[in-house]
């Protein structure tokens, strides 16, 4: 390592001396030529590191088009002014030189950019700990940097790191209740707790009109998920100046029955029963909405 920071000094103060020729000179640029490399800063680091190439000619009438490190090619990098570029080490790189490319040819470093191994990332907390199908959810933890997959319970999801200690992801479709986990390359993390989506189930809800005015239905559960029928709230409306406005609540019984007394008055009625989260968040019940029914 010593050897490396003489050699690099050594080339920073090349790189002085280049630099103040060029001002001298009164040359604001170098003009259509191959690309300059003299020096990086860091020497070492991780996939994800951000590192500055200094040098020259990289932004002349032919800018830079393209920067790898041994011969992997970054696909995050800026060119700041003609004589400095920020890269970020892209996944896949290995230890060796940094190039700068343009039309006019490539510029290689000197000395070798070190790829050290990634840390083995790490979950530690996420919110919300539940959600359905779309639900936004930041993952905070450790080691981050280049993930290259996000998943619950196995599903791929869309995601951005925002940083190092957190990622920002999206609960993918046909996701189930289950741990998070991140991929990078240090390795896999996996939640300790499940990330809970909730198991949807579809509903129905029956009306009936009888004398002297009486509203009788049932609430019941596609797939018979007893949970949806008993003690669901109904609301009952009628038809009022081109508006539904509710006229009656009920609550079913335990088997998804209700029965109320309405005002006996002509028009048109149904009834709602609205989503329902039961269970702890674990189940989610659907909205329904009866036939209408006309009374004379």
């Amino acid at each position: 390592m010593g050897v490396l920071i003489r050699r690099a000094a050594r080339l920073g103060l090349g790189l002085t001396l280049a630099l103040t020729a060029v001002e001298l000179s009164g040359v604001t640029a170098v003009q259509a030529a191959s690309p300059t490399v003299l020096a990086l800063l860091p020497l070492t680091g991780p996939v994800g590191t951000s590192v500055t190439i200094t040098g020259l000619g990289f932004q002349d009438a032919s800018p830079a088009t393209g920067v790898s490190f041994n011969g992997t090619a970054a696909t995050s990098f800026t060119v700041d002014s003609p004589t400095q570029i920020t890269a970020t080490v892209p996944v896949g790189a290995t230890t060796g030189t940094v190039s700068v490319t343009d039309s006019e040819g490539t510029g290689t470093s000197a000395l070798p950019f070190v790829v050290t191994p990634s840390p083995v990332p790490t979950i530690l907390s996420f919110l919300p700990l539940s959600g359905p199908v779309g639900t936004p959810v930041s993952i905070l933890g450790t080691g981050f940097t280049g993930a290259t997959s996000v998943g619950f319970k196995g599903k791929p999801a869309t995601f951005d790191v925002v940083s190092d200690l957190q990622i920002d992801a999206v609960v993918p479709a046909h996701a189930a209740t289950g741990p998070i986990t991140v991929t990078t390359p240090g390795g896999l993390a996996t939640s300790v707790l499940d990330f809970t989506v909730p198991v949807s189930h579809g509903r129905s809800v029956g009306l009936r009109l009888r004398r002297h005015l009486r509203a009788i239905g049932q609430v019941g559960a596609h797939d018979g998920f007893a949970a949806c029928e008993a003690n669901a709230h109904v609301k009952i409306q009628r038809r009022r100046h081109g508006a539904w406005r509710t006229v009656k609540h009920d609550m079913t019984n335990g088997t998804g029955r209700y029965r109320v007394a309405l005002r006996d008055r002509r028009g048109m009625y149904r009834s709602i029963v609205g989503r329902t989260v039961v269970n702890g968040g674990q189940h989610v019940c659907r909205r329904a909405v009866s036939r209408i029914r006309r009374r004379h």
